[in-house]
């Protein structure tokens, strides 16, 4: 696996926001004027440092997928767009039908995530427990999972908030630890980790 997947911490709660290159071109071949398409995954806050991040990579977002609703995951969305809005492709953002009433901003055009969706290199798996339209981001030719706040290294996430649901919770978990083991698993906070490290803890 090539990829080179960059993190950037931001907000109050060290929310992961993950840029994903969506091209498997090595960084020294491209040309150096080149602007390399990326999804941005979970804007969670702190915009400026997202968009500064972006324009020193020379990556631009064709994508903008959040996991779900929750605010830490969403923050920075509507300036993070407004950034890229005049593009020729202007970013296209993703959210689970269930989790939309968490967004504030109406004048946002909207596309949804559906279960078993493919968008870009990524098959979208619906993970409902944390929140009623948690999804998971799969690419399984890379063998990579952004999990959200569904999985986590050693702990899943909670299911006592409004929309959770420890039941659900269960079943997403079981889900998605029957992918592949060498799965490496990208959260929505703290580190990474692999499918196969967090088998043993469930």
């Amino acid at each position: 696996m090539n990829k080179i997947i960059e993190c950037v911490v931001v907000g109050p709660i060290a929310t992961n926001c993950w840029l994903y290159p969506l091209d498997d071109e090595p960084k020294s071949e491209l040309p150096p004027s080149s602007m390399r398409p990326c999804v941005v995954i979970d804007p969670g806050g702190e915009p400026d440092k997202i968009i500064s991040a972006l324009k020193k990579l020379n990556w631009v977002p064709r994508y903008i997928f959040l996991t779900h609703g929750h605010w830490d995951h969403i923050t920075a969305l509507p300036e993070l767009f407004d950034a890229f809005a005049k593009n020729e492709e202007p970013p296209e953002i993703y959210i689970h039908r269930q989790d939309v009433h968490h967004l504030k901003d109406n004048t946002l055009s909207l596309h949804h995530f559906e279960e078993g969706d493919t968008i870009g290199p990524f098959k979208v798996l619906h993970t409902p427990g944390h929140t009623q339209g948690c999804v998971c981001l799969h690419d399984e030719k890379n063998a990579i999972l952004f999990s959200g706040d569904t999985l986590f290294h050693g702990v899943h996430g909670r299911t006592d908030l409004p929309g959770g649901n420890p039941g659900q919770m269960i079943e997403s978990l079981k889900r998605l630890l029957s992918l592949n083991g060498e799965t490496v698993v990208y959260p929505g906070h703290e580190e990474t980790t692999t499918i196969a490290e967090e088998r043993p803890n469930y």
